[in-house]
């Protein structure tokens, strides 16, 4: 026989006779409770999983896995995944040594608060508990298409993502321990607004989570940046502050600016306006659905308009034509900031300023978030630019022309000025007039 047939038959006999004693040694241990031990340990959470798969190379894919709740938790574990695929050789795994990279799909995550406190606390221990050695967990997560749902029950709240996408490092390394993790979300809704590829860094503090780095798209062009926290111990759900720059009008935001600046509000149903907008927010409010925010919502804001022209049939229009400017033409605005506060379900101006006549009309009052407008306006800044119509000969003398707004921000009702009210204009300017203090 060829010396070379003799050892290529050696070979073989040595490489089968490797392959069955570890098939024997795998045979006889339980792997899935080995990995599922492993990685309860790793966590602080009991893991389950259905099944496990290994490929040519030794990494391991893991089949329907739940990772528990904290003691003393009950409900739908805090995450299940059909399938995870880990590039962590199973001899490492095995060895209690988990590093490498973690990449899931459609995976449930359900953050819940109980107590003050959430499931998510606690989450990774360290790799040492008292000098001895447990796990070594250093994980790059990536997880795609996930759904988040976070449950308040202290609150009696809950709030659902779509779509997220999650990156994280997952590490019980002193010099690499990591609590933070980058989300992107394809799009929320808030309040008919779609904000898009959303963008943020969510980190557990406490029993708060902290939001930082918030970026996303309003619109084909407009940002939006900020910070906020969810879950807050105190008498509010969230808080939040955001600064939009360079939303444009057909990003949908129409109603919520009528809503905070009502001469905008018949606009909501009609052409739209055209112009950008800008706005810096600091809201706070308990719950996180409509129905339960508007009663809560409490901040301040400022709104920056920027090249608005307002269409036929505006509020501000309507307002001019009662002293005489054709409403048949739309209006240009220019640059206006308007300065306002919320409360117990409604938005109050506080102040308005631009550079032309058209915003710096005096207007003050009210608007609920249900849209009902309790507002009342000063004609007399528009009389002279319009040359007064039935007001001017009134406008020479009067002190104001007082107007009530009222209806709601898509059916805007307005009061002209009463002969009482008008009387009553006409009396105090004879009376400045008396004592010297009417304006020349």
């Amino acid at each position: 026989m060829p010396r070379s047939l003799i050892w290529l038959l050696g070979l073989l006999l040595v490489v089968g006779g490797a392959a069955g004693g570890a098939w024997w040694w795998w045979r006889g241990r339980d792997v899935r409770s080995e990995i599922e031990a492993a990685l309860s340990d790793a966590l602080g959470r009991e893991v389950r999983i259905a099944d496990y798969e290994v490929d040519p190379r030794g990494h391991v894919t893991l089949v329907g896995v739940d990772v528990g709740n904290p003691e003393g938790w009950d409900g739908a574990p805090l995450m299940h995944a059909p399938k995870l695929d880990l590039e962590v050789a199973l001899g490492d795994l095995l060895d209690r040594e988990i590093a490498g990279v973690l990449t899931a799909h459609g995976v449930e995550l359900r953050i819940v608060r109980k107590g003050g406190v959430t499931n998510v606390h606690g989450l990774v221990r360290p790799s040492t508990d008292g000098g001895t050695q447990k796990i070594d967990l250093h994980l790059d997560v990536a997880i795609t298409g996930a759904r988040v749902t976070i449950e308040d029950h202290d609150r009696d709240n809950t709030f659902v993502l779509e779509d997220v996408d999650v990156r994280v490092l997952v590490a019980n390394r002193s010099e690499a321990r990591s609590a933070s993790a980058t989300v992107r979300v394809a799009q929320i809704d808030l309040r008919g607004v779609p904000v898009k590829d959303v963008s943020m860094v969510v980190q557990a503090v406490g029993s708060d989570i902290a939001i930082d780095d918030l970026k996303a798209t309003v619109g084909s062009k407009g940002t939006l940046t900020g910070s906020a926290k969810l879950l807050l111990a105190e008498d509010r759900d969230w808080s939040a502050q955001v600064e939009l720059v360079d939303v444009d009008f057909d990003a949908d935001v129409r109603r919520v600016v009528a809503a905070v600046y009502p001469p905008l509000s018949s606009t909501v149903e009609q052409t739209a306006a055209t112009g950008s907008i800008g706005a810096t927010l600091s809201l706070g409010a308990t719950g996180v659905h409509w129905s339960q925010v508007k009663s809560t919502l409490a901040g301040t804001g400022t709104l920056r308009l920027q090249d608005v022209v307002l269409p036929k049939g505006s509020l501000l229009l309507s307002l001019a034509g009662l002293i005489g400017r054709d409403t048949n033409q739309p209006w240009a605005l220019g640059e206006s900031t308007i300065e306002f506060g919320i409360g117990a379900g409604w938005v109050t101006l506080v102040k308005v300023t631009a550079g032309g006549v058209a915003t710096s009309l005096p207007i003050s009052g009210r608007v609920s978030l249900d849209g009902e407008l309790d507002l009342s306006a000063d004609l007399m800044p528009l009389v002279p630019a319009f040359g007064g119509g039935a007001y001017a000969s009134v406008a020479s003398v009067a002190t104001s022309l007082p107007v009530r707004i009222t209806g709601t921000v898509e059916a805007p009702k307005l009061a002209p000025p009463s002969v009482s009210d008008v009387g009553k204009s006409l009396l105090g300017g004879v009376i400045r007039r008396s004592l010297g203090t009417a304006p020349k």
